[in-house]
């Protein structure tokens, strides 16, 4: 077993405890949602390289179905093996596959120095102002809506980064250098999950339209790695490209594709 892969199953199972409402069932832990039964919200991950038998399937389902849930599965197989087909052989499909990529700090490279672009990774004494930033970048780059947010409500936004960062994780906003002609104009901004097992998730890394294609998408996913690998001491990071596009563009600062991500589940008659 690779043991980078099995750390970041371990990063799922200890997400799936830290929910605020979760279950351990033999080998698996359960994170729900009390108020929603969206599938995508209420799912077990394996422990890493957990031995599962057909009554562990069994009892995972019937925990599923005493909450009115359907049973479902988030976990890097590589990282358990043998469970992706003991749950096959009971019946589960396969929902999705996302590939993962990851990277160590021996491979990691950059970030780059940029003409007129500064990369600030912000923690609990970030501003409102820096904050705001993350959340614009990421309101444009993943919003509804194809126009600008400058004049847009955060309030909600900034909050809930705030109490991120104050709970431990960080970002980085990529804004414009001072002396330049976008002196502190917010381009683009990346957040990270919580450290667990010797790794984090980094995901939400987004650059606003206006300032595509200039590197700033890149700086800020390696600012936030090197952060993590070399401040905060992780042995790797990972995170889940969203097409062939941002695959490219994470290989070019290191990160190498690990392996997938399953989503696997049983839908009840």
């Amino acid at each position: 077993m690779d043991s980078l892969e099995a750390k970041v199953n371990g990063y799922l199972h200890g997400n799936a405890r830290g929910r605020a409402v979760n279950e351990a069932c033999g080998p698996f832990h359960i994170g729900f949602d009390a108020g929603n039964a969206n599938p995508f919200l209420n799912y077990a991950v394996p422990e890493a390289g957990a031995t599962v038998t057909p009554a562990d399937i069994d009892a995972l389902v019937a925990a599923f179905a005493k909450r009115d849930r359907t049973p479902r599965l988030e976990f890097a197989p590589g990282g358990a093996p043998g469970v992706q087909e003991a749950l096959l052989a009971a019946g589960f499909e396969v929902q999705q596959r996302l590939p993962f990529m990851l990277v160590t700090a021996a491979e990691l490279v950059g970030p780059a120095a940029l003409d007129g672009i500064e990369a600030v990774v912000l923690d609990g004494s970030a501003t409102d102002e820096e904050l705001r930033g993350v959340a614009l970048a990421q309101r444009e780059a993943f919003g509804d809506s194809d126009e600008p947010q400058d004049d847009a409500d955060f309030t909600d936004d900034v909050a809930g980064l705030r109490g991120a960062m104050e709970a431990g994780k960080f970002a980085v906003l990529a804004r414009g250098a001072a002396g330049s002609a976008s002196a502190g104009v917010p381009m683009a901004g990346g957040t990270c999950g919580s450290a667990i097992a010797g790794t984090t998730e980094v995901g939400g890394i987004a650059t606003r339209p206006a300032f595509r294609r200039r590197g700033a998408g890149a700086a800020v996913t390696a600012a936030l790695s090197r952060h993590l690998l070399e401040k905060v001491g992780l042995d790797c990071v990972w995170l889940s490209p969203a097409g062939a596009d941002q695959e490219r563009l994470y290989g070019s600062i290191g990160y190498r594709s690990l392996g997938e991500m399953l989503f696997i589940w049983k839908q009840q008659p």
